[in-house]
């Protein structure tokens, strides 16, 4: 069985981070790699972005990446969980991945009484039609990185400056809805996660 090393990296800016991961990309390893982090406020573009343009300058600063999907805002009061999956290791197609993430994630959502859904067109996770989970991945040298944020007890008010993703809806914290511990929530995604690489 493939080995998975967990990372918890705290509070980290976006750009660093970034760069952690495609060092690890390049080396090669014959492991799978979940990070678990928040991130000081950004606002991050994806490929599919096309009327946002990068401003460092602006308040919290837009930043282009590579990930899949349009813009989002990450800050601190959510959750993210990076995936730096071996694809050659996985028990499923690669394809499948971000469709497995998001079932795993929601999933886990019902187990703590969230009536939550997924939007496979625009793919994410909804509460009462607002967004609490979003996701973007790429694939590089047969690894997959970035991965899925969740809206714990962020600052929704800077989020919905831009439409989440590009999307007219609006994003929504989980303690809006349910009183769970954080950490509680963290661990059982963990486990949930840590299955699914190994599955």
């Amino acid at each position: 069985m493939i080995k998975v090393e967990l990372r918890e990296l705290g509070t980290i800016e976006y750009q660093a981070c970034y760069n952690q991961m495609i060092e690890l990309i390049n080396q090669s390893p014959k492991f799978h790699s979940i990070w678990v982090l928040e991130h000081e406020a950004v606002f991050t573009l994806g490929i599919s972005e096309k009327e946002i343009q990068e401003n460092l300058d602006h308040n919290p600063p837009i930043v282009k990446t590579d990930r899949g999907g349009k813009i989002t805002y990450h800050g601190p009061g959510q959750q993210v969980f990076y995936f730096i999956f071996n694809l050659k290791q996985l028990p499923f197609k690669p394809s499948e991945l971000t469709k497995k993430i998001l079932e795993t994630t929601n999933q886990c959502f019902h187990d703590i009484g969230l009536g939550s859904t997924i939007n496979e067109k625009d793919p994410g996770i909804y509460l009462n039609g607002e967004k609490a989970a979003s996701i973007g991945m790429r694939i590089k040298k047969n690894y997959s990185y970035h991965g899925i944020s969740i809206n714990f007890e962020t600052d929704t008010a800077t989020f919905n400056t831009f439409n989440p993703c590009g999307l007219d809806v609006k994003a929504c914290n989980l303690v809006d809805y349910i009183n769970i511990d954080k950490k509680e929530l963290i661990n059982k995604l963990k486990t949930r996660y840590i299955e699914l690489a190994q599955t």
